[in-house]
Order: C-alpha cells, then structure tokens, then sequence
C-alpha cells in the first residue's frame, strides 16, 4: 500500500483468481509493503520465512529457478529468491500485527497528499492518530485491526470499500521493471514482488504475481 511507495494514481488492467472474492485492480498505486531494501538475516527462532511460496512456484512465476535468501526488514521477515538487481522474487508472509508496525510511516506518507488524505473521514484521521500513538507507544495492533487499516489505505488509494487487495506496478506502467502484490486477509498479511528486466507489465504478468499472493493467504 503506501509504501504504498511513491507511485502514480490506477489504471485497472487485471484481477487475478482467488478464493478470496475480492478482485483487485492492477494498478501503479501504492501499497502497504516493506522495500525490496533487505537489511539483515533473520533473527534466531523465527519461522523460516522462504518456507512459502515452494521453490516450484517461484521458479514457475519467475520462469528459471532461483535460490532463496532470507532477511529481514525493519523487523518483517522476507526471502529473497534470485537477485531484485536482475530476476528475483521477494516474498513476504506474516501476521499481519507485524506489518502493522509500518502504519505510522504509511499513514505519514498519505496525510502528505492532500489527494489521499482528503477522501479520508474525521474517524478515520482519528482512528490513524490512535493507531499511531499506540504502535509508537510500543503496543501491539489487533491483527483484525491492522488487515482493517490496510483496507483503509487501498480505499484512501482509490479502490472500492472492503478491498482487502491490491496489485501495481512499479515504478509504472511506462516503465515496468516490479510487479507487485499485496493483500491482507484474516489477519496474515502477504506480499510478492516479481523483478525481470524483460517484464512487459501485461494483465497475464499481473495475474500471475496476483495468483501467487493469494493462493498463500487462502493457505493460511
């Protein structure tokens, strides 16, 4: 969503299948997801974050096989598959409590477009403001609660109410060198970024990322 990261307003192009019954636009909108910046290894104990998608998928969706790396950024485990330098994949799959810990740098970036900010109630500035206060105060969000607010940048974004999904591309349409996607479904939060030199940003292209995202949060 937002960072949801600095990109134009959609252009509908396609809606993958899933179980889920929303159908997202793919757009070159922002979205709620940490960068393809990894910053270091796990940390000691945690799930194995390339644990999903399976190595089958994600040479299926990146056409040649790819080796996993796992990271962490900003506290979110992610694998790395291949290099986001040439072909890669990166992956994300987490309670969606810890993508939650990103809302207030979300919530800074869209009350800093007037654009995005102005769709948005005198509840919902409230409720961004208390949300804040709490992460920053060191308190936990509601997993409920968090895929709720990631609901309410997609609207804040321009899609329907009760969207609960989203897939762009990045930096743009003009441009497509990422696909991502990005949906936040009882409580998980999940993410798939595809990076090829030869992507074409295509409604087949898009469905594909799309298809990978949602078959992970249907599995959970």
């Amino acid at each position: 969503m937002l960072a949801l990261m600095g990109c134009s307003k959609p252009e509908p192009t396609a809606a993958p299948s899933s179980a889920a019954e929303k159908e997202p636009s793919t757009t070159e909108s922002r979205a709620p997801e940490p960068t393809e910046d990894v910053t270091a290894e796990p940390s000691a104990g945690t799930a194995d974050p390339c644990a999903q998608p399976s190595a089958d998928v994600i040479a299926t969706l990146a056409g040649v096989e790819l080796e996993p790396r796992p990271h962490e950024v900003g506290g979110i485990p992610v694998c790395v598959w291949g290099d986001l330098n040439g072909t890669g994949v990166q992956a994300i799959l987490v309670g969606a409590e810890l993508w939650a810990t990103q809302l207030p740098v979300i919530f800074e970036q869209l009350l800093a477009e007037p654009q995005l900010a102005e769709v948005l109630s005198e509840d919902e500035l409230v409720t961004m403001e208390e949300i804040t206060a709490a992460i920053e105060a060191g308190e936990e969000i509601d997993p409920a609660r968090a895929c709720e607010m990631f609901s309410l940048m997609l609207v804040a974004d321009g899609q329907p109410e009760g969207a609960n999904y989203t897939v762009k591309i990045v930096p743009s349409a003009a441009d497509p060198q990422g696909i991502t996607a990005q949906g936040c479904l009882e409580g998980i939060y999940g993410s798939v970024l595809l990076v090829q030199p030869d992507l074409t940003g295509s409604a087949e292209e898009a469905e594909q990322v799309g298809d990978v995202v949602m078959s992970l949060l249907d599995a959970r």
